[in-house]
C-alpha cells in the first residue's frame, strides 16, 4: 500500500512532548502560584534537559552537590 503525503502524519519526537508538557504545567504554575503546580513545572523542565545530558549532571546543575534526590 503507498501512501499520499496527506495520509502521512508527523509524528511528535519525544522532545517535543517533553517541551509541550513543560510549557503546559510552567503555564498552570503560573496561573494558580501554587507550589504543588511549581514543583510539577520544575520536574518537567528537569524531563526536559535529561534529553541533552545525564541526569546526574542535570541535578549538580541545577541543585550544586546535592546527594541523590528520588
Amino acid at each position: 500500500m503507498m501512501l499520499v503525503a496527506e495520509q502521512v502524519k508527523r509524528l511528535e519526537t519525544r522532545v517535543e512532548r517533553l517541551w509541550s508538557e513543560w510549557l503546559a504545567a510552567r503555564a498552570k504554575a503560573l496561573e494558580t502560584l501554587n507550589i504543588d503546580d511549581g514543583i510539577a513545572a520544575g520536574r518537567a523542565w528537569s524531563a526536559f534537559l535529561a534529553e541533552f545530558v545525564e541526569d546526574r549532571d542535570v541535578r549538580r546543575s541545577v541543585h550544586g552537590h546535592v546527594g541523590s534526590i528520588r
